[in-house]
């Protein structure tokens, strides 16, 4: 990789994405279902945006769709590792959340005041999961993930760097969202550095975020202190 442009763009990524996260911070708690729904397509509308920026970046600057992770060489294999870290990822949300609270942390109202509450929410959170886990994933552990491989030649260095990116780009839910998006970073890496493939990552991405936006969110935060409406 010559060209400084593919560096550059990672840089932006890394950098600005915690950024936006502060204005993400403006919403108030207790939206009502329209608002709700508008974040939600907001949120799908930006993801693609910016996922599609990144797929034209790379196809300019001519990197391989397969280096970035689009790839599936064993299927069962990539299978096994999906449903392996969508398991070890709820575990770790939900050994981080028990961590945080007990230390008298206090979770954030826009990250209560998201959750889908209605049918017609529900079906508009599933589809923001789909672009979200596809999106994130090549943006992350895709694009930026394989530039600073090649860069700094090591995986390992390249996606703790990301998953600390991924981990401020969720400020808006405070320090306990925090925590727990970059440890999340941490463990959707470890697939994509093993198998050369973003499948597995998306795949898990996907089912956490179903899992606990479709109620998991409801008895991960039944704490005192906590309640949830």
């Amino acid at each position: 990789m010559t060209s400084p442009i593919p560096r550059v763009y990672a840089l932006v990524l890394l950098t600005g994405l915690p950024l936006l996260a502060v204005r993400e911070a403006s919403l108030a708690r207790g939206l009502d279902e329209l608002q709700r729904g508008a974040v939600y397509l907001s949120a799908i509308a930006s993801s693609l945006l910016l996922a599609g920026i990144t797929v034209a970046v790379a196809a300019w600057q001519d990197l391989s769709a397969a280096g970035l992770g689009w790839r599936v060489g064993a299927p069962g294999r990539l299978a096994v590792w999906a449903g392996g870290t969508a398991a070890a990822g709820l575990g770790l949300v939900a050994t981080l959340t028990w961590v945080f609270v007990r230390a008298g942390g206090e979770e954030s109202p826009v990250l209560l005041g998201l959750m889908p509450r209605t049918a017609s929410e529900t079906g508009t959170f599933v589809l923001l999961c789909v672009v979200a886990a596809v999106c994130e994933e090549y943006v992350f552990r895709g694009f930026a993930l394989g530039v600073l491989t090649a860069w700094t030649g090591s995986a390992w260095a390249g996606a703790g760097v990301v998953a600390l990116s991924f981990g401020l780009s969720h400020g808006y839910q405070r320090v306990g969202g925090v925590l727990r998006a970059a440890g999340l970073g941490m463990l959707l890496a470890v697939p994509v550095v093993i198998t050369g493939s973003l499948f597995p990552a998306i795949v898990a991405h996907f089912w956490i975020n179903v899992v606990l936006g479709l109620g998991g969110w409801r008895w991960l935060l039944d704490e005192p202190g906590h309640a949830v409406s």
